[in-house]
């Protein structure tokens, strides 16, 4: 991660931040940058206590339409079920969503406040937290089983690979400007391992029912306080099959020594409020190829070279067994 890149940056939007905070019905006491990953984070602390989390959104990382759909489905389920979910927090004019101009970009940049989620993230534990994560993730399949944002025809879908689109995300495995990235023996598998997800993809979505998922819960994205699962970032929901988002839960231990444990956990968890959706490991696994060859080409087109060759040279070992196993 290029620390320096992200302090810059953030620096340089926190003008843009405190414009945003005026707002909102807060005397905001003080603003320090929290995070950054596809959005730049800020702590928000105000004079009466509180603390709160202000999202300046990516002029690229994300649709405006999705950003809509996702307040919304969070207004719905702290309607709807008794979850802890982040609650994005409206502005003095009941708004959710504030566009703000960013000169330097010449564009606008969706913002949101959301309240604070306690605890620590699941992933920094051992396996217990997982079978409450599998009782959260079957209970928000339950819920977006039923629930359809306005505009659903713009949601998001995961019925290819590379499902965001080109204009957020163009795919660049083949592109010979990322040789340094993708050597012959590694972009052949990748290649591979694509064509194999996206035929999973597509079989299950011929027999299965897509709905509103997540589309990005996993352990470093919930936190674990007071016995309870606290659930955030749902800028990436989207129409996708239950069993797919069970594979981004999944996914990142699927290397893990005690990976058979941690499903097995996740699994008891997600049955007790309805049935298991993964039809075998070869769609389970087929999902997780696909995931890893979006995450793969994500790195290579974002990060700086030499940590691109490192995320690649860490997870190519999982890719390559699963080419030998399936393809």
């Amino acid at each position: 991660m290029d620390v320096s890149r992200m302090a810059e940056e953030a620096s340089r939007l926190l003008p843009l931040a405190r414009r945003v905070l005026t707002r909102y019905p807060y005397q905001v006491r003080s603003v320090s940058h929290l995070a950054t990953h596809s959005n730049v984070m800020y702590r928000v602390e105000t004079t009466s206590g509180e603390q709160l989390v202000l999202r300046v959104g990516s002029a690229h990382g994300n649709t405006r339409d999705n950003i809509d759909m996702e307040v919304a489905w969070l207004t719905a389920l702290a309607r709807d079920t008794d979850l802890e979910v982040v609650r994005p927090l409206p502005t003095r004019g009941g708004v959710l969503v504030v566009d703000e101009y960013d000169p330097t970009i010449e564009k606008e940049r969706a913002c949101v406040l959301f309240t604070w989620i306690p605890g620590e993230p699941l992933g920094a534990g051992g396996p217990f937290g997982y079978r409450m994560l599998g009782q959260v993730s079957a209970t928000l399949h339950r819920h977006g089983a039923t629930w359809r944002p306005e505009n659903e025809r713009l949601l998001r879908r995961w019925d290819r690979v590379f499902y965001y689109g080109s204009d957020i995300d163009p795919v660049v495995i083949a592109n010979p400007y990322y040789d340094h990235i993708f050597g012959p023996e590694v972009r052949r598998t990748v290649s591979r391992a694509g064509e194999l997800a996206e035929a999973v993809i597509e079989r299950s979505w011929a027999s299965g029912t897509p709905q509103v998922v997540h589309g990005d819960l996993h352990e470093w994205n919930v936190h674990l306080a007071g016995g309870r699962i606290h659930v955030f970032d749902f800028e990436d929901l989207m129409l996708a099959l239950p069993a797919q988002d069970v594979a981004i839960s999944l996914y990142h231990s699927r290397t893990r020594p005690d990976r058979d444990e941690i499903r097995a956990a996740f699994r008891r968890g997600y049955e007790t409020v309805a049935g298991w959706p993964v039809e075998d490991d070869e769609q389970l696994d087929g999902f997780m190829a696909g995931r890893q060859v979006l995450l793969m080409n994500y790195a290579a087109r974002t990060l700086p070279p030499r940590e691109a060759v490192e995320f690649i040279d860490t997870t190519y070992p999982w890719l390559d067994w699963y080419v030998s196993t399936y393809g």
